[in-house]
C-alpha cells in the first residue's frame, strides 16, 4: 500500500497526469482529424476573412457565397461579430501566400474523385443565388474547393481554443477534486455539444475559452491576496469574448459582479468592490475596443453592429428584405415558454441530445454545498441568463444545428460540477455520459447541421455509407467507413486514456440511480421529445411542428454503450479498490475568499 507523498504515490499520480492531458490531445487531434462541410454561418466568416485580407469590410466581392450577412449604407457585410475573422485573417494571408489556395482545390479535387462529394451540394437551388444558374454553379464549385482551407483555419479558431478550453477545466477540477479533472474535462469535450462545434468554424468554441478563462482568473486570483491586475485582465478577456460573439455580454456582467463581491477583502465598505469593478470593466473596455473599432471602421459609428439590417430574403439583389433581426432587441423578445419546454426536452433539447448536463448541474449544487458558494452562483446565474436570453430570441436552435447552440458558452461552467458529479454519483454520470457521446459523435461524422430537417439524416447517412470527410479523404480513400473508423479508433484511445487518469469508480453505490437515469432518458429521447416536438418556424408559421425524434437506432445504440459501459466500471470496481471514499469524507475544498 503506498502512502501519499511516496514515491511511489507521487510517480503514480504523475503517470495520472500524463495519461490525462494525452487523452485531452488525443481529442483534440479527433476534431483535427474530421474536415466538416461548410454551412452559411462558415461561409459568411471566411468571407468576413477573404475581406479583411482584400483590406475591406464589406463582403460584396463573396455576399453570394452565404445567407449570413447585412446590408448597410449600400454595401454587403457579414453578420458575425468581428473577433474570429480578426485572428483568422493573419493565419488567411500566411496562407495565401504559401499556396494553400491551390493546395485546397487539389484536395477538394481528390476527394471528389475518391468519392467524397459532401463538400458540394448534390442539387442546386438557384434561389439561393439570385435565381442564376450559371452563379449557382460557379459559387458552390468555389464553396468545394475552399472547404479545406476553412478547415485549416478552424484549427486556429476552433480546435486549438477547444484544446485549451479542456485542459482549463481539467486544471481546475484537479485543484478541487484531485483524480476527477480529466473525467471532467473529457466529459465536456465528447459528451456536450463541444464535441460537434470544436470542429466548426464558428466563434461559440472561441468565445466559450475567451470568457471562461476569465472566471478561471478571478478563481486563481481568490486563492492568494487581492491582485487588482488579474481583475483588470479577467475583464480584457470578457472584453474580447464580445468582441468574439456579442451575447457573452452577459457572463461578463456575472464575472464582473464575481470580481467585485470577493469576501475576504481586507478592508471593509463598498470602496475596495467599487475599485475592483472599476478594474474589470477597464479591462472589458479595452478588450471591446476592436469590437467598436471596427464598427466605427465599416458602419461610420461604434455603436452600429453587423445584426444592423440583416438580410432576410436574398432576391434577385442578394438583400430584397432586411430586418431578419428587427424584432425585438435584435432578434430577442419577451421569453417563451415554449422555447424553453423545446430548449430543454425537444428532439434538439439539450437534455434530449447531451443528458449529462443534468449531472453537470447536480454537481454545481454540490459545489454550492460544500463552499464553493461564489463560484457555484456565478455559474447558475450564467446559466440562467444565457437560458432566459435563448428563450426570448427567435430562433432558439440558431438555424440548423444539432442542438441549442447558443447556450454552448455556459457548458465549461457547468462542467466544472462534472467532477462532483463523477465524484458522488459516478454509475449515473457514466452512463448519461455514454448517452451523450453517442449522439453528439453520430452528429459529428454524418454531419451536424441538419438544416430545415430533422436529426434522422444522420441515420440516413450512415445507413447510405456517406459520413463527413476526414484528412484521409483528401487522399482519394472517399468517404464510408474506411475514412471514419480511424476516428472512432481516436476517440477510443481518448476514453482509455481518460480511464487511465482517473482509476477505477465506486459506481456500485448509485447503479439503481444510473439504470433509472438511462430509462428515463429513453423515454425522453424515444417518446416524449416527439410528442413535444419542435417548432419548425418561429414567426412565419409559428404553429408548424415538427415531431420527428432522434433517430431510434442512435438512441438504442446509446443506450447499449452506456450499458456496456457500466458493466465494465463494475467489473473494474470489483477488480481493484477504486477511488471511491465515503462521500463525506472526500469533499471538495472550498476556494480562499469565497464569499
Amino acid at each position: 500500500m503506498s502512502v501519499a507523498g511516496s514515491p511511489t504515490s507521487d510517480a503514480r499520480a504523475q503517470s495520472r497526469r500524463r495519461s490525462g492531458i494525452a487523452a485531452i490531445c488525443v481529442l483534440a487531434f479527433g476534431w483535427a482529424f474530421v474536415m466538416q462541410s461548410l454551412g452559411w454561418a462558415q461561409t459568411s466568416y471566411f468571407a468576413f476573412v477573404k475581406a479583411l485580407g482584400d483590406g475591406n469590410a464589406q463582403i460584396d466581392n463573396y455576399h453570394w457565397e452565404t445567407r449570413d450577412k447585412s446590408w448597410i449604407n449600400g454595401q454587403f457585410f457579414s453578420v458575425k461579430a468581428p473577433g474570429l475573422p480578426l485572428l483568422a485573417t493573419p493565419a488567411y494571408l500566411l496562407l495565401k501566400a504559401a499556396g494553400a489556395e491551390q493546395l485546397s482545390a487539389d484536395a477538394a479535387d481528390s476527394a471528389r474523385r475518391g468519392g467524397a462529394r459532401l463538400w458540394t451540394y448534390k442539387a442546386l437551388n438557384v434561389s439561393a443565388y439570385g435565381y442564376d444558374r450559371a452563379r449557382a454553379r460557379a459559387v458552390t464549385r468555389q464553396l468545394e474547393i475552399q472547404a479545406p482551407l476553412v478547415w485549416a483555419l478552424g484549427l486556429l479558431t476552433s480546435v486549438l481554443p477547444a484544446l485549451g478550453l479542456l485542459l482549463l477545466v481539467r486544471s481546475i477540477s484537479e485543484r478541487v477534486l484531485p483524480g476527477y479533472g480529466t473525467a471532467a474535462a473529457l466529459t465536456l469535450g465528447m459528451s456536450t455539444m463541444v464535441m460537434v462545434f470544436a470542429s466548426q468554424f464558428f466563434g461559440h468554441i472561441l468565445a466559450s475559452f475567451t470568457v471562461f478563462a476569465a472566471f478561471a482568473l478571478l478563481m486563481r486570483e481568490r486563492r492568494g491576496p487581492p491582485r487588482l491586475a488579474l481583475v483588470a485582465l479577467a475583464g480584457l478577456l470578457a472584453g474580447l469574448a464580445v468582441t468574439v460573439e456579442y451575447p457573452l455580454a452577459l457572463a461578463g456582467i456575472v464575472i464582473g459582479l464575481y470580481a467585485m463581491l470577493r469576501g475576504d477583502l481586507p478592508s471593509s465598505g463598498l470602496a475596495p468592490k467599487l475599485w475592483r469593478g472599476v478594474l474589470f470593466a477597464a479591462g472589458v473596455i479595452v478588450g471591446a475596443l476592436p469590437l467598436l473599432a471596427f464598427n466605427q471602421w465599416a458602419f461610420g459609428s461604434p455603436t452600429t453592429n453587423s445584426y444592423s439590417n440583416a438580410v432576410d430574403d436574398q432576391g434577385f439583389s442578394g438583400h430584397d428584405t432586411l430586418g431578419l433581426n428587427s424584432d425585438g432587441f435584435f432578434g430577442i423578445g419577451v421569453p417563451d415558454p415554449q422555447a424553453a419546454l423545446e430548449l430543454l426536452l425537444a428532439p434538439r433539447g439539450i437534455i434530449t441530445i447531451t443528458p449529462v448536463v443534468i449531472a453537470g448541474l447536480y454537481g454545481v449544487w454540490l459545489m454550492r454545498k460544500k463552499g464553493q458558494r461564489a463560484e457555484a452562483n456565478a455559474i447558475i446565474a450564467i446559466v440562467a441568463l444565457f437560458f432566459i436570453y435563448d428563450t426570448g430570441y427567435w430562433l432558439p436552435f440558431g438555424g440548423g444545428t444539432p442542438g441549442p447552440r447558443f447556450l454552448v458558452p455556459t457548458l465549461p461552467f457547468i462542467a466544472l460540477g462534472f467532477a462532483e458529479a463523477w465524484r458522488r454519483i459516478p454509475a449515473t454520470t457514466l452512463v448519461l455520459s455514454a448517452c451523450g457521446f453517442v449522439v453528439m459523435t453520430t452528429a459529428l461524422v454524418t454531419y451536424p447541421l441538419v438544416g430545415a430537417g430533422n436529426t434522422y439524416q444522420w441515420q440516413e447517412r450512415a445507413l447510405d455509407n456517406t459520413f463527413q470527410h476526414t484528412i484521409l479523404s483528401t487522399f482519394g480513400l472517399g468517404d464510408g467507413w474506411p475514412t471514419i473508423i480511424p476516428l472512432l479508433l481516436i476517440f477510443a484511445a481518448a476514453i482509455w486514456l481518460g480511464s487511465r487518469a482517473t482509476g477505477a469508480l465506486a459506481v456500485g453505490g448509485d447503479t439503481r440511480l444510473a439504470l433509472k437515469c438511462l430509462a428515463a432518458w429513453a423515454l425522453l429521447a424515444l417518446a416524449l421529445s416527439r410528442l413535444l416536438g419542435e417548432r419548425a418556424s418561429y414567426g412565419s408559421n409559428p404553429e408548424a411542428v415538427n415531431h420527428a425524434g432522434l433517430p431510434v437506432s442512435v438512441v438504442i445504440l446509446a443506450l447499449l454503450i452506456a450499458g456496456a459501459a457500466l458493466a465494465l466500471a463494475r467489473r473494474a470496481e470489483r477488480l481493484g479498490p477504486g477511488r471511491g471514499q465515503p462521500q463525506d469524507q472526500q469533499a471538495s475544498a472550498p476556494l480562499a475568499g469565497d464569499a
